[in-house]
């Protein structure tokens, strides 16, 4: 796969310099020298880390960068605003449409992040480092999954989408990446996961998928990324990835066995042996090393308590031995969202709080499906949910996705 390296610097306002295809990975890699605000502490070690589902998807391929031209984008400005707010040291931004060009990535960085004007209160925010790659969706396979009697819709794709690259998925950071590194799973078929849960056509009937679908079926409806950044002087893996709703489907919930199947890649990708049959888009084979630190980050699609997904689902990664799920993100907005949609007589109102999803329009109510899971070696300083109460700074923002920004304060050292 081919993709755009970006470098671009400047000691006031970042000027682009030059623009190079490079083969291997389709890495989107921007250094933006320039002035930077942080929130946190000095040391190096200290790290704010964050996942979006920042809802910035298009339904015509080109259509986002068209729509961030110019900077006047109102979606993209409450986007920026709330990323200004919180100001993570690393983000996840999930349903961010992916373009090879990098066009729509340049311009959300330079007018909207970095912009100034009436319409933004918050500092400017820089980010020294960007990871965008191919993802799965709208990927054509010429295969009748849904089985609806015809080919080439965007549920016959490798992963829903109406075209190659919607619902993709952007890594900003202030640190940097060893690209060498980088492993990414988009091409490991569904079939590869040993006992995989595939779907069947009835209860103890034939197989949903025919052997010919499931030669071309990838697990991953996007894609899964190990990303280690250098963070001071340690090395952190963001472990990046975005399954399937368990929804829209039917009684054989072939996406809600996706969504625990993808899910459950992360728990095999950290558990030990030799793993033999994970085999990233390299053809390197095996998990993630034991001594190594690392982030669950991404919109999992999957609550603990209510919703859609297969039961145990989230489980996988929550209760993994080497993640810390201890720190549960919360917010005020989303206990008193909760109230006022009737949910409290649904559940405990305790729980109602982690939610950092508004899915209030459905039947399913307002859920948490978006995670931020640190290995047990990383110490847990904060963390919250962006879902400001009606009325308070901020909430106006918030309508720009049916996602809410979740982060986490962390360290690699001692206290």
């Amino acid at each position: 796969m081919t993709g755009r390296f970006i470098m671009c610097r400047g000691h006031r306002q970042p000027r682009y310099l030059r623009f190079g295809w490079q083969r291997c990975l389709a890495v989107v890699f921007a250094s933006l020298w320039g002035s930077t605000v942080f929130s946190l502490s000095a040391s190096e070690t200290a790290f704010r880390v964050a996942t979006f589902n920042c809802s910035l998807n298009r339904e015509e391929s080109g259509q986002l960068s068209h729509d961030l031209a110019g900077g006047s984008n109102l979606q993209a400005r409450k986007v920026a605003r709330i990323l200004r707010k919180i100001r993570p040291d690393i983000v996840l931004l999930n349903e961010f449409d992916f373009e090879e060009s990098g066009t729509a990535v340049r311009l959300f960085l330079n007018e909207y992040l970095q912009a100034t004007g009436d319409w933004v209160d918050e500092d400017p925010l820089t980010y020294e480092f960007t990871v965008s790659l191919p993802v799965n969706t709208g990927i054509p396979t010429d295969r009748d999954l849904d089985h609806d009697g015809q080919k080439g819709g965007p549920a016959d794709a490798v992963g829903f989408g109406k075209f190659p690259g919607q619902y993709g998925m952007l890594v900003l950071s202030r640190f940097p990446l060893r690209q060498s590194q980088v492993r990414t799973f988009r091409n490991l078929l569904w079939k590869s996961l040993p006992n995989p849960m595939l779907p069947l056509t009835s209860e103890g009937g034939d197989p949903w998928y025919s052997s010919e679908d499931l030669n071309v079926l990838a697990l991953s409806s996007k894609s899964h990324w190990d990303l280690p950044f250098v963070v001071g002087s340690k090395v952190v893996h963001v472990l990046a990835s975005h399954p399937t709703p368990p929804a829209f489907d039917g009684a054989e919930d072939r996406n809600g066995r996706r969504n625990h199947d993808e899910i459950r890649f992360w728990k095999e990708y950290l558990g030990t042996g030799a793993n033999a049959w994970i085999i990233d888009d390299a053809g390197v084979s095996g998990g993630l090393a034991e001594d190594e630190q690392f982030v669950i980050l991404g919109d999992l699609n999957a609550d603990p308590v209510d919703g859609g997904s297969v039961t145990g689902a989230i489980q996988q990664v929550l209760q993994h031995a080497r993640v810390n799920a201890a720190v549960i993100p919360q917010s005020d907005g989303a206990e008193e969202a909760a109230k006022q949609q009737g949910q409290a007589n649904q559940r405990q109102l305790g729980n109602a709080r982690h939610d950092t999803a508004d899915f209030s329009d459905r039947a399913v109510g307002n859920l948490r499906a978006d995670y931020v899971l640190p290995s047990s070696g990383l110490m847990v300083r904060d963390a919250g949910v962006f879902w400001p109460l009606p009325g308070s700074p901020g909430f106006e923002l918030i309508d720009c996705s049916d996602h809410r920004l979740v982060w986490m304060d962390l360290a690699t050292g001692s206290p």
